[in-house]
């Protein structure tokens, strides 16, 4: 009785559902404004330079509601603001009456009705959630502009900006593009991608990995459960992750990665001002330096060898689990360290 009841009310809900997409926007001109401030209750974000003259906001719903009118009495409910106080342009999207407390009951049957994932926070659940797809605030600003955003639940991506950005989102991925400005991202579920920065990038997940494919300035990087990779570096990186590799392919300044799950591969290049420190108790270590460096190395592995091709003064044995040594007559330190593989260093070029 109860799988012919589960599938009556599937059936109907898909029979009486159709796709409806709308919008609701606001515009506001920049005046002496230099920032946008945005808080979205859920949703994605996305943010695009625009004429330069205006800040402008499109909320984007998509749906299948049982009716049109279900449909416009969600768009009544949700409340758009905004408005400039001092420098800021503040935005902020919610919903007025559709919160209900949460319910084991209402969320069973939003899943049956074919809501997948019913849109829950503080206790309480949106009603809407049996049949919104997807929401998405669309923004466009002036390309030199700062952007502060904010959302409960939800991608957030920004593309082209001269300014400062900081980005929070508690369940979805980061994405940055071409951010000529310092950076801080942070998410409590998802990925981060930034490709191409211009300024420092500070940026952390509870549960992703991340990608940097270029950045200017200093790096500080860490997630909870994923791989990290930096394709080039022009300042220090700080790489944390406790479930994943980490890979910095190029970079300038001082390095200080650590990794409980995963081998760490490293490359440097130019003379660093500060030391180095590489962990893990994972995998292995491999570390490429330019061959004229001057260094200190501290190299030990618990669980393999230390091996080296730069000339150094102690014995023929290479391959030996411990080696302190000067690379080219000494300087700062490189602290190599690991209890799960071998290690080893390399002269580049």
């Amino acid at each position: 009785m109860l799988r012919l009841l589960t599938a009556a009310l599937a059936c109907a809900a898909f029979l009486h559902a159709a796709e409806t997409e709308d919008s609701v926007r606001k515009s506001a001109p920049v005046s002496s404004a230099t920032r946008l401030t945005l808080k979205a209750e859920f949703g994605a974000i996305r943010i695009e330079p625009g004429d330069g003259k205006r800040v402008e906001v499109e909320v984007h719903f998509r749906g299948d509601p049982p009716s049109r009118g279900e449909f416009d009495r969600m768009l009544r409910d949700f409340k758009l603001e905004m408005a400039q106080e001092g420098s800021d342009i503040r935005v902020t999207g919610t919903f007025q009456n559709g919160w209900k407390p949460q319910s084991l009951l209402w969320m069973l049957g939003s899943f049956i009705a074919g809501g997948g994932h019913p849109i829950c926070h503080n206790g309480q659940c949106l009603e809407y959630s049996e049949w919104l797809r997807d929401v998405e605030y669309r923004v466009s600003v002036p390309r030199k502009f700062d952007a502060d955003v904010e959302t409960s639940g939800g991608s957030i991506s920004a593309t082209d900006l001269k300014g400062e950005v900081t980005a929070r989102t508690a369940g979805g991925s980061l994405k940055f593009e071409n951010i000529d400005g310092p950076l801080n991202g942070r998410t409590s579920g998802g990925s981060i991608t930034l490709a191409g920065g211009k300024g420092s990038a500070l940026l952390h997940t509870s549960g992703g990995s991340i990608h940097i494919s270029e950045v200017t300035g200093d790096v500080d990087a860490s997630t909870s459960g994923g791989a990290i990779s930096i394709e080039r570096a022009g300042g220090r990186v700080k790489a944390r992750t406790s479930g994943g590799s980490i890979e910095v392919r190029e970079a300038s300044g001082a390095i200080d990665a650590s990794t409980s799950g995963g081998g760490v591969t490293a490359s440097l290049r130019g003379q660093p001002k500060e030391g180095c420190r590489l962990s893990t108790s994972g995998g292995s270590i491999s570390v490429s330096l330019a061959k004229d460096i001057h260094m200190d190395l501290d190299a030990s592995a618990s669980g393999g060898s230390v091996w080296t091709d730069f000339p150094v003064p102690t014995s023929n044995d290479r391959h030996q689990r411990e080696l302190h040594a000067p690379l080219n007559g000494g300087g700062p330190l490189l602290y190599l360290h690991t209890s799960g593989g071998g290690i080893s260093v390399r002269r580049s070029g």
